[in-house]
């Protein structure tokens, strides 16, 4: 029972995020790459997509929340997953025109990873998570004493000279 229980809490997928999680993920990226004053937009829309990419022409579209941003050196467009922890396109533009990102924070970018709903189900699952583990180690502990001392019969292989047929016949008739 405590390993399914265990086994379901923890092996679900990325939960879908949210628009104000898709909100918080803008924020939170721009500001791990060093921008400040960031100011996202409360419009957040839903959309779907696909790469222009020729590796990717015959994969499906993404599902995405369309984020728009500004900060005082120009705005940023995010597109986010609405199932997943990354940015899947950026659109940048300085205030004084041309790309606003460098190469360093695209990067910065790339590697940044944040879902606001998978934090929220962790934080859930977390109290059956501890009692499964628990329980677990409770029955383990259990069956060790329940051998050692003598309440469950420790059965011999014939290897060790005695035949387990031996040690339990059957019952005549």
């Amino acid at each position: 029972m405590a390993a399914v229980l265990a086994v379901t809490a923890t092996s679900c997928g990325q939960p879908a995020m949210t628009r104000a999680d898709a909100r918080d993920f803008a924020r939170q990226a721009l500001t791990h790459i060093g921008f400040t004053n960031i100011q996202v937009d409360r419009a957040v829309t839903a959309a779907a997509y696909r790469s222009p990419d020729v590796r990717f022409r015959n994969k499906n579209a993404v599902q995405v929340w369309q984020t728009h941003s500004t900060v005082p050196e120009g705005t940023i467009d995010l597109y986010v997953p609405r199932s997943g922890n990354s940015a899947v396109f950026v659109r940048d533009e300085a205030t004084a025109g041309g790309p606003l990102l460098t190469d360093r924070q695209f990067g910065l970018l790339r590697d940044f990873r944040l879902n606001p709903a998978a934090d929220r189900r962790r934080n859930r699952l977390e109290g059956p998570t501890i009692a499964a583990a628990v329980l677990a180690i409770v029955v383990g502990c259990g069956l060790i004493i329940a051998v050692l001392t003598g309440w469950a019969p420790a059965r011999r292989r014939p290897s060790d000279g005695v035949d387990v047929a031996e040690q339990n016949p059957a019952p005549a008739g």
